[in-house]
């Protein structure tokens, strides 16, 4: 399958990196844009996929004018091959190195090496040319165009540290907010104060907390609380806007830790509170509560209950969970791809998720949440393939 990415990892330093050979079988086109006609080729989108967390990425080859040192007068028409990251956890990612190479599809002779780029930043929806030697830009244009109508196969290596695979890390930082002792102390003392009734809650005095709703409570503690350790200690901080973020993000981990963790029993408990944290728009805390069940599922994978992935993801698609919405569909991939029947273990699990989908508390079509959680997995089941880990072999070979 021509969007399949193969990775093969190696380690490097104390952040080992991985490396991603992705192989891209292409007919080379031309096209009629308004008056003139192009090189153009655009590749299926391809996932690099690791422990669960999965950047999505496309090629494109294609001619364009390349300004000499000159003047753009002298400027010549030139093929570059083009990455493009399309899809991924975070809005920016840092790629070690990419290589390429240009080979022939029947004899797999190489017809063309040196395409490379250097460590490079991608932004989401953008993409960079995989450069090579400017001597070699002429003989590399002549290459492709001889092969108009012809096939190609094109070999991208994507090397990345394997730090952004880690799923955590694209949630608030806990370590990060601890750095403060003053704020945590702060915290912890305004959430004793809470539960031992010391402490008073301007807008909670006129609310009967027996008929009100709860998360209605614990949206005005939270957001009095924030308020009050904020002011508390911003007394010597010139950062305001900064500190107040640390404050909310450590406030929203000790209040989920000592006082909702406590109301997570069942799987029902985590629908609940995911739920009424949504309506109570209270994003830092439902944040939380996605750490708190990332980290369970990342603990148990080895042993988890494929049923209850399949809970799991349809909540997380229903609440837009997107963390833990793309560690199961990586969960789910993998048994998937496993399987000595892929298309067949995929309706097995439509079947699966459309009576399940009844169990979940909704007035929403339930044909539209399942439809679009099979969208995804049948989508990323394409782009993705196992990581072999070519030098850790304590490791099995696919993300766990």
């Amino acid at each position: 399958m021509d969007d399949i990415a193969v990775p093969i990892a190696s380690t490097s330093g104390e952040d080992s990196v991985i490396s991603f050979q992705h192989p891209w079988t292409l007919k080379v086109c031309q096209r009629q844009i308004e008056d003139e006609t192009i090189l153009l080729n655009v590749s299926r989108p391809f996932s690099t996929s690791y422990k669960h967390v999965q950047f999505t990425w496309a090629l494109r080859l294609t001619d364009e004018y390349v300004l000499s040192n000159n003047a753009a007068v002298d400027s010549n028409r030139h093929v570059l091959l083009h990455l493009y990251y399309k899809e991924g956890p975070c809005p920016e990612v840092a790629v070690e190195e990419v290589r390429a190479q240009i080979l022939d599809p029947v004899t797999n002779e190489t017809l063309f090496a040196g395409l490379a780029l250097s460590p490079t930043e991608f932004s989401r929806g953008s993409g960079w040319p995989i450069h090579m030697e400017k001597e070699r830009r002429a003989e590399f244009t002549e290459l492709v165009h001889k092969k108009v109508d012809s096939n190609l196969l094109v070999v991208v290596e994507i090397k990345m540290k394997e730090s952004l695979f880690e799923p955590l890390n694209y949630l608030p930082d806990v370590e990060t907010a601890f750095r403060s002792q003053r704020i945590e102390k702060a915290v912890n003392k305004f959430v004793d104060d809470v539960i031992n009734g010391k402490i008073r809650i301007p807008d909670l005095e006129h609310v009967d907390e027996k008929q009100a709703d709860k998360f209605s409570v614990h949206r005005l503690i939270f957001i009095y609380g924030v308020d009050s350790v904020s002011r508390e200690i911003s007394d010597n901080e010139q950062q305001s806007e900064i500190c107040e973020q640390l404050v909310r993000n450590t406030f929203a981990h000790i209040y989920f830790e000592r006082v909702l963790s406590r109301e997570i029993t069942y799987f029902d408990d985590f629908v609940t509170l995911v739920e009424g944290l949504t309506f109570a728009h209270l994003p830092a805390l439902r944040k939380e509560v996605e750490r708190f069940i990332c980290q369970k599922v990342i603990e148990i994978q080895a042993d988890m209950d494929p049923s209850f992935a399949k809970k799991l993801l349809l909540v997380s698609e229903k609440y837009n969970l997107e963390i833990l919405k793309m560690v199961i569909n990586g969960f789910l991939v993998d048994q998937i791809i496993g399987n000595s029947n892929p298309p067949k273990e995929l309706v097995n699990i439509t079947h699966e998720l459309q009576q399940m989908a009844h169990e979940i508390r909704e007035n929403e079509n339930i044909e539209n949440l399942v439809g679009a959680v099979v969208t995804d997995l049948q989508e990323l089941t394409r782009r993705v393939r196992r990581v072999s880990l070519s030098h850790s072999p304590s490791q099995s070979s696919h993300s766990r």
